[in-house]
């Protein structure tokens, strides 16, 4: 009964966080994306807004993003690396923009020393 309730909260503390992504990882998986991407990645638009080409697209999926920082001497994560790994989760899902871009402020998060959460909806655009 002890180890159960032991190790309770370090289940509830795993199963609510989102992959953490350290600043290093996002030029790899841009790099890997690249290789099977349509799109390249530095060109995929990350937008504010609701909408893009005139509401001609297709929701690919909803995105949620976490980048974090290693230890306490690393810098903390900065908004343009939050919107790479936009950038690079919309590829992976084949997505040709990010709608509805949000990017967050830092903030503590478990695993991590400081990190900045960014979401956005990954669209196919449509002729």
């Amino acid at each position: 009964m002890k180890r159960i309730l032991l190790t309770l909260p370090f289940l509830m503390l795993a199963a609510c966080a989102d992959q953490m992504t350290y600043p290093a990882g996002i030029e790899r998986d841009a790099q890997a994306v690249a290789q099977v991407s349509a799109t390249p990645v530095e060109q995929l638009p990350v937008l504010v807004s609701d909408t893009i080409n005139g509401g001609k697209f297709q929701v690919v999926g909803e995105l949620s993003t976490t980048v974090g920082k290693a230890t306490a001497f690393h810098p903390n994560p900065t908004p343009a690396q939050a919107r790479r790994k936009l950038q690079v989760e919309a590829a992976e899902l084949g997505a040709d923009a990010v709608i509805n871009a949000r990017i967050g402020n830092i903030q503590v998060c478990p695993f991590s020393w400081a990190c900045r959460v960014s979401t956005g909806t990954a669209v196919k655009l449509l002729n």
